[in-house]
Parts: structure tokens; sequence; C-alpha cells
């Protein structure tokens, strides 16, 4: 077994050497190649002797076989080794490293040591602290399993190859015909080493970060090319490959809808417009398929650009075809280096195939507006994330709310973004600035979220019918922040003129908790006209319920925008209050 102990004495650079050694042992070999087999009959020479001759020559060349086959093997493997060993130290770094910045340490058993907080805490963030160090503990315990057993696996691998080598078997070399060449083509294929697997589909991002991280950029690459299923959704994962993986996924998933579709054309009656029962089936079904792939190439139209390439600005966290109904994750900028990372989450009525690119674009927006606010010119500071990875309910008209009501969506949806989130700080080897931002449905997806630990730092709740999975009344849901896993002060709420569904509460007789305005330790901040305290510019009033990021036809964005701007930015000092 590799302990955490070995990986400290792990040296790549050793097995490069060897590398480099053996294939100039190997070209050596084959350079001999000809003079073996000029060896095996001398022309002219027969008898007893000559008989002998040839057969000593026959094994010495089924010798040479077997040590082309060696030598090509061990080289493989070699070379292979040190890059793989070099992303298990990676691994081990970002542990270490995880460890040394919150006080803890990693023994050569692997075991975890809690050296305490720091004594310059503050004492009004000291609970804070202690649940992030909680967190980061169990973080740390899934990066120590997984990093080992990719150290495990790269071991194995070797020892795989070694041991037939050691005892002459890497091949069968008695075979007639066999260049020395092809018995090293053979050698060289037996030493490729294997991917370490993944983390079971529902791991936790902890531990599909520390196996992401134990992967060599090679290895990382032939994943994404190979098996992009297998990256595209898995929260902890560096959301470069994420996204690669997902663009490239998207081609093969519509083609799969395509052919679903000309199959169940075949079978269809001829006349689909018929209002009859037999074909109603027919018409669902055909309906649903036309949906998935309108929303495929709603993706498709925000990720690419007219040249058929990828959107330099652009990255596809998540795409999902489970469930009823496509779900994605887009984000604007570069969420793997931006300082301050937003991840914003729609309410009802949203889908993919319908305004996903309108939320985009609005989230592009603040983006904008909160990198000015950064006094980031280039526009790399900022990213932000429109997280569309639940299924919403879908209401035709506002009085409608019996999937409303039941939360039961938002639930789903909660847990889903608490993996979400924490995958993003998971991912990096340092936590962004997080801004959690809600609108309607999505503020009580993202309320319930925040009741785990999930890393945001902000959280921005507007057109909000209420924040938490319980009634309020019963105890539990309360008329204060306190079960958000929020920093204190760091919770804000925004309400507009004429919004219906920020009175929902009144409707459902406080179903999703005490109104978000009138809870304790939520700041209110303002959407009525106002002066940024930035430049100097006029805001502009929103109203009703889909106005919160308005932008004007003149450019005047709205307050609701500029103050949700300035939370994403880091900039509460900015801020508008009510």
């Amino acid at each position: 077994m590799v302990s955490w102990g070995d990986l400290r004495r792990w040296n790549p650079s050793v097995l490069s050497d060897m590398a480099a050694a053996l294939n100039g042992k190997y070209l050596q070999l084959l350079a001999c190649s000809e003079d073996f087999e000029d060896a095996a009959m001398p022309s002219g020479w027969s008898g007893t002797a000559a008989i002998a001759a040839a057969g000593a020559s026959k094994r010495l060349i089924e010798e040479g076989k077997e040590w082309a086959a060696e030598i090509a093997a061990i080289r493989r493997a070699s070379g292979d080794v040190a890059d793989a060993a070099t992303g298990v130290l990676a691994g081990f770094k970002e542990a270490e490293g995880l460890a040394k910045a919150h006080n803890f340490s990693i023994g050569d058993d692997g075991a975890i040591t809690d050296h305490g907080l720091p004594p310059d805490i503050p004492e009004e963030q000291r609970e804070d602290v202690e649940r992030e160090r909680k967190a980061v503990a169990s973080e740390l315990g899934e990066r120590v399993k997984q990093t080992l057993l990719s150290a495990e696996d790269v071991d194995n691998d070797f020892c795989a190859v070694l041991d037939p080598a050691i005892n002459g078997h890497t091949i069968d070399a008695s075979g007639e015909g066999t260049s020395l060449a092809a018995a090293g083509n053979a050698g060289e294929a037996l030493g490729s080493l294997s991917i370490p697997s993944p983390p079971a589909v529902d791991a936790g991002p902890a531990a599909n970060a520390a196996w992401w991280d134990s992967l060599s950029k090679q290895q990382q690459e032939r994943l994404i090319k190979d098996h992009p299923g297998l990256v595209g959704n898995r929260d902890g994962v560096a959301v470069w490959a994420r996204s690669k993986a997902n663009i490239a996924l998207l081609a093969d998933e519509r083609q799969k809808l395509l052919d679903e579709r000309t199959e169940l054309m075949r079978h269809a009656p001829a006349d689909l417009s018929r209002d009859v029962p037999s074909v109603h089936k027919y018409q669902e079904q055909l309906a649903k398929l036309d949906e998935r792939l309108a929303a495929l190439n709603k993706v498709e139209g925000i990720m690419v650009g007219p040249d058929g390439k990828p959107l330099p600005n652009r990255q596809l966290m998540s795409l999902d075809v489970t469930g009823d109904k496509v779900k994605a994750a887009v984000a604007n900028g570069d969420v793997d280096t931006a300082k301050h990372v937003a991840v914003f989450t729609p309410g009802m009525n949203s889908a993919v195939e319908t305004n996903l690119d309108g939320y985009v674009n609005d989230m592009q927006s603040v983006r904008e507006s909160a990198n000015r606010m950064v006094g980031d010119l280039s526009g790399k500071s900022v990213a932000t994330v429109t997280w569309l990875g639940y299924e919403p309910p879908a209401t035709d008209k506002l009085g409608d709310y019996a999937d409303v009501i039941s939360g039961g969506a938002a639930q789903d949806g909660a847990e889903k973004l608490a993996r979400f989130d924490q995958g993003i700080n998971m991912s990096r080897p340092d936590d962004p600035h997080l801004t959690a931002l809600g609108h309607s449905y999505g503020s009580l997806t993202t309320g319930i979220a925040l009741q785990s630990d999930t890393g945001v730092d902000d959280a921005v709740f507007f057109g909000s019918p209420g924040i938490s999975d319980q009634p309020y009344g019963d105890g539990i849901g309360g008329r204060s922040i306190d079960r958000l896993h929020v920093p204190e002060g760091h919770a804000y709420t925004l309400e507009a003129d004429g919004d219906p569904v920020a009175d929902v509460g009144n409707i459902t007789h406080g179903r999703f908790g005490e109104d978000p305005g009138s809870m304790e330790g939520m700041k209110q901040l303002a959407t009525h006209g106002a002066t940024s305290l930035l430049d100097g510019r006029p805001l502009a009033a929103s109203s009703g319920h889909s106005e919160y990021t308005l932008t004007t036809p003149d450019g005047t964005d709205s307050t609701s925008k500029y103050n949700m701007a300035a939370i994403v930015a880091g900039r509460p000092d900015l801020t508008i209050s009510k």
C-alpha cells in the first residue's frame, strides 16, 4: 500500500530519466535486427554444426524479441508513470497546501490533525470560521483518500508491467515471422497505464476535486476526449475541463435525439394532426423530443460562435439531459480564475429552451457592472453563472400554485445547487468571493441550499416568496436568517414596487418562512430611482417581478441591478439601502 509518507519521497524525474535511457537502449537493439536475421542461417553452410548454429541463432532472436518487448514496455510505462506521478503529486501538494492554510497537518499515515483556531480570529467570526473548518477537515479527508487511491492505481499498473518483464514473460516471442520492431510495438502497448477511475456518480465535490487534481494534464485531456460524460457534470472538477467536455457532448446528445425522433416518425401515423387517442401518444412524444432538441440548440447558440468555435468568454459548466427537461449552467467569464464569482438561480417558468439565453445576457450585464466597481478594465475579475440545474415549476398564471406551494422542486434543486457551489470552491486552489443570487422561486431554492455549508460569502434574494423549506409559525422557519450559512451581515433582499411574488407569503400563509424583507439580519437594498455612489450616474427604478436586472433603452442601469453588482464585486460600501 502506498502511504502519504511514501508520496513525500516520490520523484517522477527519476522515471523520466529512466525512460530516456531505455529509449537509447531500445534503438540500439533495433539496429541489430538485420544482423540477427542474417545470423539465423549463414549462406552455404550445412551439416550438424550449421543446424546447431541455426538453433542457437533462433533462440537468440527469440530472446531479442523478448528484450525488445521488455524494454519497450518498461520505457512506455516509465514515461506514463512519471506523467501520472506528477498528477498524483499535484493532488498531494493541493491537500498539503489546504491543510497548512487552515492550520491542519497531514501525517505520514494520512491522518489529519487539527491544530485549532488561530488566536487572532475575532469573537464574532469564530462560529463562521469553526463551521468552515469542519468543511475543510471533511474536504481534506476526501483529498487524502482520493490521492492515495490514484497513487495506488499508478503503483499497481507499474507493477503489472514490471512483473512479467522481470520474469521474461512480457510477450510470447516464439511466433514465426515476428520482427524485433513488431515485438517492441507489442511491448509498447502492454506498457500503457490505465487512468484512475473516477469516484462514484453520487460522490461529493471534494472527492471529485481530489480525483481530478491527482490526474496529470495528459490524463485529463484523454478523459475529456474519450469519456466526456465522466467529466462534464462532476462538481469539483476544474471548470475549463467541464466546459470542454460538455461542449463535446452537445453534438452527441443532439444526434441521439434526432435518431430517436427518426425512429418515432417511422412508426407514427401519417397524419399527426388528428385528435384521437391513438395519435396523442405520438404527439406527446414528438413534442417532448422537439422541446429537448430546442434546448440543445439554445445551448449551442449560447456557447458556439458563427464560426463553429466555442466562444472564448463562456463556459458550459453543466449539461444534464436526464429527467423531464434539459438542464444547464452557463458562465460568463472564467470561473477558474475570477476573484469574484456569482451563481444566479432563476425561478418558475424558467427553461433552457425558452429563456436561458436571456438570463445569460442579464448576468453578463451584471458582470460588466461589477467589473467596473472592482476597477478592472480587463474584465477578468468577475465571472457570473446562470444555473438552471433544476426543473422549477411552470405556471401559466400567478394563481396556479399547485407545484409552487409544494416546494418539492426547490428542495430537490437546493441539494444540487449546494453541491454546485461547493464544487466551485473545491475546484480551485484559492476560494473566490462567491455570491449566490436567487430570483423568485430560485430564491427559495437558493435559501434552502444555503442551509448547508456551500462556501457562499454573500447572498442576494430578489422577488422572493420566501427562503425557507419550513413554514413560518412552526418554530423552525423563524424571523431571522440564522439558518443561512453565510457570514453575519452578508444576506440582502430586493423587493420592487408592484411585485406580487414578493408578497406571495400572504397567500401561502408563510409556507416558505417569513417574508425575507422582514427577517432579522437581512439587509434591505433599494429598487427605487437613485444615484450611483460609484460615479454619480442616475439609476432607474424597477417595478414588478421581472425588472431587477433592468437596463433601460438609453443605457441606464436599474438601482436593483446596481446593488446586485456591488455585492458581486465585494463592494457593499457602494450599495444603496431601501
